[in-house]
């Protein structure tokens, strides 16, 4: 069947001769799509250590210097951190919040990004994200432990000195053996212990993995800010009992909590669920434009593909009227008709595959494809091939079978007598 479809086709070649063009480039643009599809996916498919259901940020404000209701220091009777972490326990005993925390641009989703350099001695230093957070940290984002164990474990491995690291830092500085317990340096001659390693962590559900440690952000830290550096600068973000309904529940908190926090010259300025943070950091990065972009380039990639072979087919099948007709006159099933027609376009379609995954091969090792979520491999290469290869298979059989239906139907005996 193969040897007879390959001579039809030789024989048939000045007419095939731009359709095998077509399907050529068509195969390459959507080998490239699918390709961005495939690195996306990978990944997705990296779970964070880190759970956002049902938690929320609290952003404050301050009172301006120029308005009337602005309170002088020399006036105030508590200093503006201890005003700023009487307002965090107001939160933390909010009946619909399980715990709360602080973080220095170290929040789940965050556009913002500190990075540090450390290593196991000071000749060879790995650049890492700096995430500074109080401990409760990790129950309000139930960060996972690389070991498995209960959130609480990180929680205890968190002190001055005790950091805890990501997954993918625990592999660089250590690929070779065990990473909790061991000491590390940073740049500026500090030294500290990796108190236990969580999992992946990685700024958006799109992004590559990163190495990453937490610090301990104590209060010490910020006890002389003022005001507009702690509302500006600090995060407070806090878990709620489950099943509560987002809209509800920043409705009523801000409802409840709004006076309670005005406390000196700090303000509630708005709340803010993590999905919602999410989001908006996509809208911000052009992650869902990307995506989005892609999407309707694939659609409309996938409907002129529709179109042209549809069309091709439609023609080629009426110029071969005459030898279908002759192929039903001696004895050819309908069946055996429309296989043969349909068998022809995936012919087609795997002898162009063959030159076309070459020069996307090529392509993917000059790394004319982003390389900085996923690395050029053999799996993303025979993924992106594989996946390629199969929905334009689909397409040549939805376009090709219609016309084939039609011309496997025409009576033997009609089409002999108009030749």
């Amino acid at each position: 069947m193969i040897q007879h479809l390959l001579k039809l086709i030789w024989k048939q070649r000045r007419q095939n001769a731009w359709i095998v063009a077509e399907l050529f480039l068509v195969f390459i643009l959507v080998w490239y799509i699918m390709d961005y599809f495939t690195t996306i996916r990978y990944a997705d498919s990296i779970e964070n250590a880190y759970n956002i259901e049902d938690t929320y940020q609290i952003r404050l404000t301050t009172v301006p210097v120029n308005s009337p209701n602005y309170i002088r220091y020399e006036n105030a009777e508590k200093q503006p951190v201890d005003q700023y972490l009487s307002i965090i326990e107001r939160i933390r005993q909010y009946p619909q919040v399980e715990d709360v925390c602080l973080t220095l641009d170290s929040s789940p989703y965050n556009p913002s990004y500190m990075d540090n350099r450390m290593g196991r001695d000071s000749s060879e230093m790995v650049q890492f994200q700096y995430l500074p957070v109080t401990p409760s940290y990790f129950d309000v984002f139930k960060v996972r432990s690389l070991d498995g164990k209960e959130p609480s474990s990180l929680k205890n491995a968190l002190t001055e000195k005790d950091i805890v690291i990501s997954r993918k830092l625990a592999e660089t500085l250590f690929p070779d053996g065990q990473a909790k317990g061991h000491s590390i340096y940073m740049n500026d001659d500090n030294s500290f212990r990796i108190g236990g390693v969580c999992g992946a962590l990685k700024r958006d559900d799109y992004s590559r993995e990163e190495r990453a440690a937490y610090f301990l952000l104590s209060t010490s830290g910020f006890s002389d800010w003022d005001e507009r550096q702690l509302a500006g600068s600090l995060g407070i973000s806090l878990r709620t009992k489950p099943g509560l309904r987002p809209k509800e529940f920043i409705s009523n908190f801000q409802r409840d909590m709004r006076e309670q926090i005005n406390i000196g010259n700090f303000v509630l300025s708005r709340v803010d669920s993590y999905a919602d943070l999410r989001d908006r950091l996509y809208l911000t990065n052009g992650v869902t434009d990307a995506i989005r972009y892609r999407i309707a380039f694939m659609v409309f990639l996938v409907f002129n593909i529709f179109l042209g072979i549809i069309g091709t087919f439609w023609f080629r099948n009426e110029y071969r009227k005459p030898e279908i007709g002759l192929r039903l006159a001696i004895g050819s099933t309908r069946r055996q008709i429309l296989q043969m027609m349909i068998g022809e376009g995936w012919l087609l379609l795997s002898l162009v595959a063959i030159p076309a995954a070459i020069i996307c091969i090529n392509i993917a090792k000059l790394e004319f494809v982003g390389t900085n979520i996923m690395p050029v491999t053999f799996f993303r290469i025979f993924t992106g091939l594989i996946s390629t290869y199969l929905l334009m298979a689909l397409f040549i059989t939805l376009g090709a079978w219609y016309p084939a239906y039609l011309s496997s139907r025409i009576a033997p005996a009609d089409t002999l007598r108009s030749e």
